[in-house]
């Protein structure tokens, strides 16, 4: 990996994980294909670290830019940005998820089953409002 890759890798991480919508704007208008990027070990991208920690504006601004598709990358352990949103409690960032009928139209039967055993199981499903039925 060369080290201006390396280097704006680490800006969309740090971008994505303090929720810094601004700097991260520049670099997905500049590289639509840096919200594809896996910025973490575990396989992350930008969407999964935001959702993972909660970034509800960020997380919502950059959906506006991406493909459904690339919202449906899973990490290494095969956890989407939402999954990673639910286990974290983050209540709005699965709501926004959620919300987009869209998204939820391509998920397959495995992965919405996981996110509504994970809302379960964080007593979010009750505060959500979506519905898992096709």
């Amino acid at each position: 990996m060369t080290k201006i890759k390396f280097e704006r890798i680490a800006d969309i991480y740090r971008c994505a994980l303090r929720g810094d919508w601004s700097e991260m704007e520049a670099i997905v208008r500049n590289n639509p294909d840096s919200v594809r990027f896996t910025v973490a070990e575990t396989g992350d991208t930008a969407l999964h670290v935001a959702a993972g920690a909660g970034n509800t504006s960020f997380v919502e601004e950059l959906t506006k830019l991406m493909k459904p598709e690339d919202q449906l990358i899973p990490n290494f352990q095969g956890m989407l940005p939402v999954h990673l949103a639910a286990l974290s409690d983050h209540h709005r960032v699965v709501q926004h998820f959620c919300s987009q009928q869209h998204l939820l139209k391509k998920m397959d039967s495995d992965i919405l089953d996981k996110l509504f055993y994970m809302t379960i199981g964080n007593d979010m499903f009750g505060k959500l409002s979506f519905s898992f039925i096709r």
